[in-house]
């Protein structure tokens, strides 16, 4: 699937031309550079026309065709990376970034743009019941760098080891230098997928979590709150319901969050 953006951007500038109040203050000064990850199906890339595509995608492209900001490009790069890049780089954001404490006050939030659910994966022949988090006290829990679970992981003294993508922690856990993966858990079922691995399976769902495109802080107050707006009448005219169902899902659509 190749998503022809500049024309998606007409299309849809034309059908809000003059009817959006929404959208009629002006746009932030410079064009958006928006940094992703490999993370299907929320956002990947092709391999034929080498365009990054996703769920994700689709949503932030069309707010923006919406508010009439110019995209300068979607680029996929490591997840530390993009993050660290996104909160030292004016006019750039982060896509699917979990809202948490920690991160709070390093961005501008705007979103929710849809919702993943975060969980502990292991060997099947392993047979691990976890009944609560605190269970996974005497296992090594491989993450990423910068994921939003590791405080809730230290926080309940369990040791994690982190690497640069998520696509490193499967062979780890079948050579059992790690235990535990904790990942986003439909991501991880892509991943999988593509990789072959047919013998890990989700043991303990952590959390649920609400994701966001995540803004340098020079963004002002008034732009956020405005692209705030364009995300809850997405939501609210099912605009994202449909993309998500032109993906085949329905269950991850989020609903209306705070500003």
């Amino acid at each position: 699937m190749t998503i022809d953006t500049p024309a998606l951007e007409k299309r849809i500038r034309r059908a809000v031309a003059g009817g959006c109040l929404v959208c009629a203050a002006s746009a932030v000064a410079g064009p958006l550079t928006l940094h992703t990850l490999d993370w299907a199906p929320y956002s990947w890339r092709d391999k034929s026309s080498g365009a990054t595509i996703g769920i994700a995608v689709d949503i932030v492209h069309e707010l923006m065709a919406r508010a009439d900001i110019t995209v300068a490009s979607t680029d996929i790069i490591p997840w530390a990376r993009g993050l660290t890049l996104t909160s030292g780089t004016a006019d750039t954001c982060q896509m699917m970034v979990g809202r948490t404490a920690e991160r709070e006050r390093k961005f501008q939030w705007i979103g929710p743009i849809g919702q993943t659910n975060w969980a502990l994966f292991a060997p099947r022949e392993d047979k691990i019941v976890l009944q609560s988090l605190n269970d996974a006290q005497p296992y090594l829990v491989g993450t990423i760098i910068d994921d939003l679970s590791i405080p809730l992981l230290k926080s309940k003294n369990i040791r994690v080891a982190e690497v640069a993508s998520d696509r490193l922690n499967p062979p780890k856990l079948l050579r059992r230098r790690i235990d535990l993966w904790a990942t986003a858990e439909l991501p991880a079922l892509y991943i999988l997928r593509d990789l072959g691995i047919k013998d890990l399976e989700p043991v303990f769902r952590m959390a649920t979590v609400h994701m966001y495109l995540a803004c340098n802080r020079n963004m002002p107050d008034g732009e956020v709150a405005r692209l705030n707006g364009v995300v809850k009448a997405m939501i609210s005219d099912k605009s994202i319901d449909r993309i998500y169902a032109g993906y085949g899902f329905k269950f991850e659509v989020p609903a209306a969050g705070p500003p």
